[in-house]
């Protein structure tokens, strides 16, 4: 499945004002940015919270935005994109290692 504005609004209805051409701008950026090696059948749900964190730390989406404890601008949706890439990626890869171990 991939993320569209309408199922990011649906599950985030904070954005449901925003326009979907800033939506589908701010996915476009969070595919680019993700890597689905790391992210496996997750990688859905990292777009749509990297994209989430965009859109919130944008003019559109300061209504939006929720801020972390410590004010130094992490989002909700940055906060959960981390927690989710800590379970993905684990520890530290080696030249030659991957998510599934040797390559």
């Amino acid at each position: 499945m991939t993320v569209t504005a309408a199922s990011l609004k649906a599950r985030w209805a904070e954005f449901s004002p925003t326009p979907d051409a800033v939506v589908d701008a701010a996915l476009a950026e969070a595919v680019r940015r993700t890597d689905a090696r790391v992210f496996g059948d997750r990688t859905d749900d990292a777009v749509a919270l990297r994209a989430c964190h965009l859109l919130s730390t944008g003019a559109f989406g300061q209504s939006a935005r929720l801020d972390v404890k410590g004010g130094d601008g992490t989002t909700t949706y940055l906060a959960e994109l981390q927690r989710l890439t800590r379970e993905r990626a684990g520890g530290g890869w080696a030249a030659g290692q991957g998510p599934t171990g040797l390559l």
